[in-house]
């Protein structure tokens, strides 16, 4: 779909998935201990911040650096036999297409869980 998805889609998540690079993430964890990291990533990463969390749900907002647009991201704490597997849906509020925002919002957030475990 490569640049015409850019200009037509404005989401992306981990379920479809919407990009071949966008799969969930599992975590060695409890859905509390889970949720939790997501919160401390979340306070650390830039123009991030949670606007909702209720159990096995974590409602997150992004704004882009340039424009100032903001994008709701969800993230679903899902448990497994061996701790939880995270998903995550990325949506910007405006506009037909994202520039590959969304995909990357979700990457970001990945990219951060990831480091913060590997510090642990």
């Amino acid at each position: 779909m490569g640049l015409l998805r850019w200009f037509t889609k404005n989401w992306a998540n981990t379920l479809e998935p919407t990009h071949p690079d966008l799969t969930p993430l599992a975590l060695p964890l409890g859905a509390e201990a889970a949720a939790n990291l997501v919160k401390q990533v979340v306070a650390q990463l830039p123009r991030w911040a949670i606007a909702t969390e209720k159990p096995g749900e974590l409602q997150l907002t992004r704004q882009t650096r340039i424009i100032g647009f903001v994008d709701d991201v969800t993230v679903t704490i899902v448990l497994t036999a061996s701790g939880v597997l995270l998903h995550a849906a990325s949506k910007s509020r405006v506009g037909i297409g994202d520039l590959g925002q969304n995909r990357r919002n979700i990457l970001e957030l990945w990219a951060a869980i990831r480091a913060r475990q590997g510090e642990s």
